[in-house]
């Protein structure tokens, strides 16, 4: 097991709203790893294409393929 800081870029469709948001961000940051801990750091609309673009900066727990079992039922 391993822990890791990640950033990255992900969209927000206008589709979901504030509210999903976080189950948003972690279905995404789940394919990474487990989310430990993570943020927005940067919101930049685009208008033209009806999303947002989010930064986001997150601590990861990394398991070992062999032994991966993520908890997907995070709240």
């Amino acid at each position: 097991m391993d822990i890791e800081f990640i950033e990255l870029d992900l969209d927000w469709p206008c589709e979901v709203s504030v509210y999903d948001l976080r189950n948003h961000v972690i279905s995404k940051l789940i394919n990474y790893g487990e989310p430990l801990r993570w943020a927005i750091t940067a919101s930049t609309p685009y208008s033209e294409k009806n999303i947002q673009k989010i930064s986001i900066e997150a601590v990861l727990i990394i398991q070992d393929k062999k032994t991966k079992n993520f908890n997907t039922n995070l709240n």
